[in-house]
């Protein structure tokens, strides 16, 4: 029998050759698996921060009424005080030597404007539709200056963007302090309650300063 040593090592090293490829192939798809795999643990767990701050200096001035704060008249923060109910929103209070100076409210997020007016209790406000984590939002600002929002119902907003400033006392803010009330819905519904009265409602809106 003829015996061919160089074909003999040629197939011992294609086969070799082989297996290494197949080795990689597998190391290759067990990282992809982990990336994946990762990325949608970061996902779930850790969802990104999408919204931006509606005022410079948020977080200093959440210091009355926070998401949530049951009030009446007898115990509110604030006096006098015409509301009773848990509070849908956050309240961000204006500084003393902010008093007779223009205060900037901004976007929190991108979406469209889909309501701009004047009513009782909150004198100026914008509604906008957004979306956080691929969940439809609307997000009201009250207690706006109107004449300061140069941009009408259906006009685009980017996050971080200048809407307007705050409105002044009491003909612009519903009678209401000079402070920015900032709303967050669930859904397209709008909502512009800033009370309710029973806790178990509060879910239909979010919590800013969890976000």
């Amino acid at each position: 029998m003829h015996f061919d040593l160089n074909k003999t090592i040629g197939i011992g090293l294609v086969a070799l050759l082989a297996l290494l490829a197949s080795s990689l192939h597998q190391k290759d798809s067990r990282k992809a698996e982990m990336t994946v795999a990762t990325a949608m643990y970061q996902e779930e767990v850790l969802p990104q921060k999408v919204l931006v701050d509606p005022i410079d200096r948020a977080g200093q001035r959440v210091t009355k009424k926070s998401f949530g704060t049951y009030v009446t008249p007898k115990n509110s923060p604030v006096a006098p005080e015409r509301f009773t109910g848990f509070h849908t929103g956050t309240d961000f209070e204006t500084f003393a030597e902010e008093a007779d100076v223009d205060v900037s409210v901004y976007a929190i997020c991108d979406g469209s404007i889909v309501d701009k007016k004047t009513a009782a209790g909150y004198g100026g406000y914008l509604i906008q539709s957004c979306s956080i984590n691929h969940q439809p939002i609307t997000v009201v600002y009250g207690h706006l200056n109107l004449n300061s929002v140069a941009k009408n119902k259906g006009n685009p907003l980017t996050a971080g963007e200048r809407i307007g400033v705050l409105g002044q006392p009491p003909q612009e803010t519903g009678g209401e302090r000079k402070h920015l009330h900032l709303g967050i819905h669930k859904g397209m519904k709008i909502d512009t309650r800033g009370y309710v009265q029973k806790e178990s409602e509060l879910t239909a809106w979010m919590d800013w300063e969890k976000l």
